[in-house]
């Protein structure tokens, strides 16, 4: 028999929501560094991670997963993006692109709930409204740790009233959890 863990608490992150809000801030987020915050913080034993599915993101999916975590692809869904023409001229100023978008906000509420009953309490990182209704029946079934957001700028007004006094900011432990140098896969490295 193994031995078993202190604390079985897991995470479940928002990998899009958490990589653009990285993308655009003036520091870079290590992700082995916030692995290791969680783990340590907020007792997290395993920590899963929901990410669009792109062929040419396979060596940062690799990257993720050799840190621990548990990577949860989806695939994502192509759209096409709406001209913009200027009302003065009419001139194209932005064509229509086609792009992908794998909305995981399903994905990760179903594994929250699949998950209920093997983990102790939960630690969600994202800054999306569109997880409160999540979050309170979390607190409701005592089952919520924290709401770890990216930054407090971008969060939702109702993941934070959702959330109550059980959330916190990734960027307040910038000291802590910034990459110190510069990565070879550039601004996706994780």
């Amino acid at each position: 028999m193994g031995i078993m863990p202190r604390y079985n608490n897991y995470a479940f992150i928002d990998g899009a929501n958490l990589h653009y809000t990285y993308e655009h801030k003036d520091w870079k987020l290590d992700y082995q560094k916030l692995l290791d915050h969680l783990r340590t913080k907020y007792g997290i034993f395993i920590a899963h991670y929901f990410i669009g599915k792109t062929p040419n993101n396979e060596a940062i999916y690799n990257k993720l997963s050799s840190y621990g975590y548990n990577i949860k692809l989806k695939d994502p869904s192509p759209y096409v993006t709406e001209e913009e023409v200027c009302p003065h001229c009419g001139e194209v100023v932005t064509p229509s692109e086609k792009r992908y978008k794998a909305d995981i906000d399903s994905y990760l509420t179903m594994q929250v709930m699949s998950d209920i009953n093997d983990f102790n309490k939960a630690v969600l990182i994202t800054s999306d409204g569109d997880f409160d209704e999540l979050v309170k029946r979390l607190l409701r079934q005592d089952k919520l740790r924290m709401v770890f957001a990216p930054c407090r700028s971008g969060c939702s007004k109702l993941l934070k009233r959702a959330a109550v006094d059980k959330i916190a900011y990734i960027d307040d432990f910038r000291a802590d959890l910034e990459k110190i140098e510069e990565s070879s896969y550039g601004n996706l490295d994780p």
